[in-house]
């Protein structure tokens, strides 16, 4: 017995498993964080891409949006710039569902359904985002869950022709 207590063959292995357990959950938390950051930066991005489209789109010839009126967010306008922050958000496959919304006031809730011709336009993006690195998404995400909801907003003024389409 008294053998087996100076034996000390298992130290170095118990040492390398109480520096190398936080160090690893440290590396994951850093891992998620990135993909999180990048998440971010993709959704402010894709509501410039938002933006730029509705300031595009918006004022358009009627004719190619199925005689939606112009300066209208709606139907087909509406589906235009919903893709292209579709399209700005899918290299990023951790986000799983966005939200597109066009408020009146920077941080706004609400929903225009028009703009004028000289009036900022402004699109909000909300991104569902999956945090998807084991152990790490419970303490870099939120604990219960393991999505994080991203927003970014962004606004140009809508400078649209003041010709009429005919």
């Amino acid at each position: 017995m008294t053998r087996l207590v100076r034996d000390r063959s298992g130290a170095v292995y118990v040492e390398f498993l109480i520096a190398f357990l936080p160090l690893f959950v440290f590396f994951m938390c850093l891992v998620q964080m990135a993909g999180l950051h990048t998440g971010r930066l993709t959704t402010l991005h894709a509501a410039e891409i938002g933006v730029r489209a509705a300031i595009v789109v918006l004022p358009d010839d009627p004719a190619k949006y199925g005689d939606t009126a112009v300066n209208a967010i709606q139907g087909p306008r509406r589906d235009a710039v919903f893709k292209a922050v579709s399209l700005a958000v899918s290299p990023v496959r951790s986000i799983v569902g966005i939200k597109v919304t066009f408020p009146s006031s920077a941080g706004g809730n609400d929903d225009l359904g028009e703009v004028g011709r000289d009036d900022l336009v402004r699109v909000k993006v909300e991104a569902l985002y999956k945090c998807s690195i084991p152990l790490a998404r419970h303490l870099v995400c939120s604990p219960g869950s393991s999505t994080r909801t991203l927003k970014a907003e962004a606004a140009l003024p809508n400078q649209g022709a003041d010709y009429s389409y005919e």
